[in-house]
């Protein structure tokens, strides 16, 4: 059947609203434009914001943009968020400078340099709104040298053979002319939250690639959250685990006992700006760039004995589909696949905060690692739906060695095996822990089930069970009772 299409172009005046209105906060929007430069290769960020004139500077030494580098950038929607990125490219959408400058004011000017040539190119959106077409400017050569002077006080942006400038003025969101001291105290309150916001962000380019950045002259200091400068501070083990696409990177830290800090200002610095109980949790990282933190995936509530629980989790930003990042890349989702992984993971960092908390300071390294013990066996502990469960303990030092000498497909055995002996055990069959219907289990939980379900499907006929037989021991398993009815659906859909 042949059908007739129609193409409709969005109105530039009414897009602009929902551009404005993504929900960046100020020091997001920031962040998001900074990764440009960073991702330009460029060892020195300047920035600064001007209450005089009313605009924000950001200068980077990059590598620059010539002519069509800049038009291509400057265009709304810039990027295919399904092409595969270098690893140190830290956008996605071809949103970010964009909306990120829109999202505080209504002009946004960039001048480069690549070459020895300069190109420059400018939104200014009232022009948007009153022309309704998305259309930006270019100034001319005498122009621009007026400009680049203006800059000259408070960046070496001139100075450099090669970069990339950002005028962002008309800053409408940030500066309410009709209540001008109230918006002058917030104007500086907003720096302030700037430059706690980089120095988390981008503490690891900082320390590792010596970036420089500076917030009106003043250089940021890296802030790392994991304390690694005490050497009280723990690394539980390393875990590389699978997204469905990419290997992620697990490191759990537990930070000191106040007793071992030598002063109360150095317990302060280690809180952050959120304070110790905001900042408890993981921290993602997305090509070391942090995205999100002080979080635990609404697996645990926050309580004061989690707050020296801290891990770091980096992901891969060819899996940004898999972990659902915003156009602000500032929320991330836990991929299902690795889900469980990580709920135990936090489980056992939290296990050791607790200890550590509790102990006033008397901890070693050696008592508070009872997970290598012989006679840690078991754990008890919520699972993902909120119910409590006796869970082998996957870290025991003899199952350890035995996964070691093991092929893939033979772990794979084991370890379902293992599942049947958690989901058989006494206390499970004795009904204390069942789930009683699928009213308590979101959506979500009740996807990933299906998936470990599917799993173990495919290994149990790996090993020679019938239908009939996998049907009947997953019918009887406590775990799944709340999905008996899809049972037998699963089981036909599973190949």
């Amino acid at each position: 059947m042949a059908k007739k299409t129609h193409e409709k172009t969005p109105h530039a005046k009414m897009l602009l609203v929902a551009l404005r209105s993504v929900g960046y906060t100020n020091e997001a929007a920031i962040a998001d434009i900074l990764d440009n430069s960073i991702a330009g290769s460029a060892t020195k960020i300047e920035l600064y914001f001007d209450w005089d004139n009313r605009r924000i500077v950001i200068a980077d030494n990059g590598l620059g943009m010539d002519y069509q580098q800049l038009m291509d950038a400057m265009e709304i929607g810039s990027a295919d968020p399904n092409e595969i990125r270098p690893s140190e490219d830290l956008g996605r959408f071809g949103l970010g400078m964009k909306t990120a400058a829109f999202s505080m004011a209504k002009n946004l000017l960039v001048i480069s340099k690549k070459d020895s040539v300069v190109s420059n190119a400018e939104w200014n959106l009232d022009t948007v709104a009153f022309e309704d077409k998305w259309e930006i400017a270019e100034y001319d050569d005498s122009e621009i040298s007026v400009i680049l002077e203006s800059v000259n006080t408070y960046t070496q942006y001139s100075s450099w053979g090669q970069g990339t400038l950002i005028i962002i003025s008309d800053l409408d969101r940030l500066i309410d002319e009709e209540n001008i001291e109230k918006s002058k105290k917030n104007f500086y309150k907003v720096i302030r939250k700037i430059k706690s916001h980089i120095a988390i962000t981008f503490h690891r380019f900082i320390e590792e690639d010596e970036l420089m950045i500076s917030v009106n002259g003043n250089v940021i200091k890296p802030w790392n959250p994991f304390w690694i400068k005490s050497p009280s501070t723990m690394e539980l083990s390393r875990e590389e685990l699978f997204d469905g696409k990419n290997d992620v990177i697990v490191e759990p830290y537990i930070l000191p006992h106040k007793n071992k800090f030598s002063s109360e200002d150095e317990y302060k610095d280690a809180a952050g700006i959120k304070d110790w109980r905001g900042h408890q949790g993981f921290y993602v990282y997305r090509n070391r760039r942090l995205l999100m933190y002080g979080t635990w995936f609404g697996k645990f509530r926050k309580e004061p004995a989690y707050n020296l629980a801290r891990i770091k989790l980096d992901m891969n930003a060819d899996s940004d589909f898999e972990w659902d990042i915003d156009i602000k890349k500032s929320r991330a989702m836990l991929p299902v696949s690795i889900e469980e992984q990580i709920t135990q993971i936090a489980y056992l960092a939290i296990e050791r905060s607790v200890a550590v908390y509790n102990s006033r300071g008397t901890y070693n390294r050696k008592n508070t690692a009872n997970n290598t013990s012989l006679k840690y066996v078991w754990e008890q502990r919520k699972n993902i739906s909120g119910n409590y469960m006796f869970y082998l303990n996957k870290k025991h030092p003899m199952l350890l060695k035995l996964l070691t000498q093991m092929d893939e497909n033979m772990q794979k055995e084991l370890k379902t095996y293992l599942s049947l002996v958690e989901s058989y055990s006494p206390i499970m069959l004795s009904g204390v822990m069942e789930k009683e219907d699928d009213n308590v289990v979101s959506d979500e939980d009740k996807q990933r089930d299906i998936l470990n379900i599917q799993e173990k499907i495919r290994i149990y006929r790996m090993l020679q069970y019938d239908d009939t037989e996998i049907y009947d021991t997953l019918y009887d398993s406590p775990e799944y009772l709340y999905i008996r009815k899809d049972l037998k659906k699963i089981i036909e859909e599973t190949k």
